[in-house]
């Protein structure tokens, strides 16, 4: 009898295997494209830094930062020839101010965000490209995530089979985008700078039922990931992982009251809304309500 349970065992053990082995065979992820567009004030001293799905090319005067103590972010850009006619001004809003929500959190961690009078630092983004998510593509994995959600209350096989395993977006229409930017000193002087590309992938990206799905979440890694590079001078690509603090957690996940008051210019994430909005697909429009100015 335990014979026969360590090979029933085995035999779902094995199972389990293989279907992680066909999803991995699956997963893709959208090509990053580097832009030079001119709306910077300077390229030349960019040097290129790379990921696994990011691109970019930073620049960055350490010893001018270390003397700044206010910054004020000029709300990033996102015009609607970027955003292709698919794009309607309420989506383009919320990605936008997803890249400066993110942004406006981790420049409070070390210096004062002001929204008026003179400030050391001025920050200014403006998104360059923007590669849609296919939605009937990016459907199929909602349809499929739901479908074994249900399968496995009534116990089919496969969703046994499959078990906590994330069900894979198919690799094809995933969304990238590129956010030129940089930080100009009160003399209008280029104190750092990035060309940040980044490119959805099949499983970490959250499948919904949207075009600007990807680059919503994109928008953010870019806000975060720049944000971190004026903060701290390292390379954010580069920079060892960390757990996230429980007041990062509180802000960032949880939408709850930031840390500087200027930030609430940006609204608060979404929350408790947005993570059940994502669970079932839902666009990020629908949760997250973008910046107080244009609610």
């Amino acid at each position: 009898m335990r014979t026969t349970l360590k090979a029933a065992s085995s035999a779902r053990a094995a199972r389990r295997l293989a279907a992680m082995a066909a999803l991995a065979a699956l997963a893709g992820c959208a090509t990053p494209v580097l832009t030079q567009t001119g709306l910077l004030t300077r390229y030349d001293r960019l040097e290129a830094s790379e990921a696994t799905a990011t691109k970019s090319r930073i620049f960055i005067d350490k010893a001018a930062m270390a003397q700044v103590r206010t910054v004020r972010i000029i709300p990033t850009s996102f015009p609607a020839a970027v955003a292709g006619p698919g794009v309607t001004e309420q989506e383009r809003r919320v990605v936008a101010n997803a890249a400066d929500r993110a942004l406006c959190y981790e420049l409070s961690l070390r210096y004062d965000v002001v929204s008026s009078g003179p400030a050391d630092l001025t920050v200014r983004s403006s998104i360059t490209r923007a590669g849609l998510t296919n939605v009937p593509a990016s459907g199929v994995a909602v349809g499929a995530s739901a479908a074994i959600t249900i399968a496995a209350q009534v116990g089919v096989g496969f969703a046994d089979t499959v078990g906590k395993v994330p069900v894979p977006r198919l690799p094809i229409g995933l969304g990238d985008l590129t956010v030129e930017a940089e930080a100009l000193d009160a003399r209008r002087q280029q104190r750092a700078a990035m060309v940040w590309a980044g490119g959805a992938n099949s499983f970490t990206n959250q499948a919904r039922f949207s075009p600007v799905a990807d680059i919503y979440d994109l928008a953010g890694d870019f806000g975060q990931d720049f944000g971190s590079y004026l903060t701290t001078g390292v390379d954010p690509f580069e920079a060892e992982l960390t757990i996230p603090t429980y007041e990062r957690i509180r802000v960032t996940m949880l939408g709850e009251m930031p840390r500087d008051p200027d930030c609430q210019a940006f609204g608060r994430a979404p929350g408790v809304d947005g993570i059940i909005g994502d669970t079932i697909g839902l666009p990020p429009d629908w949760t997250d309500k973008g910046p107080t100015a244009g609610r």
